[in-house]
């Protein structure tokens, strides 16, 4: 089945969205740690995070 333009479905964001939201569930753990040593943890666990965090390629939308 073909899609006209505005017909088209909207893309998911798939992995690029759940690491994205895990990273900012972390950021806010963060700001409401109480000590630094929670703060350390948490902070290891957003580096973490972020080496998942695939690379966008470049636009690759609108070529023919």
């Amino acid at each position: 089945m073909a899609y006209g333009r505005r017909e088209k479905p909207a893309p998911k964001s798939g992995r690029i969205g759940f690491v994205e939201g895990r990273l900012e569930e972390l950021r806010r753990r963060w700001e409401n740690a109480t000590d630094e040593r929670e703060k350390a943890e948490i902070s290891e666990q957003i580096r973490e995070w972020q080496s998942f965090r695939p690379e966008r390629s470049a636009q690759s939308g609108g070529r023919r």
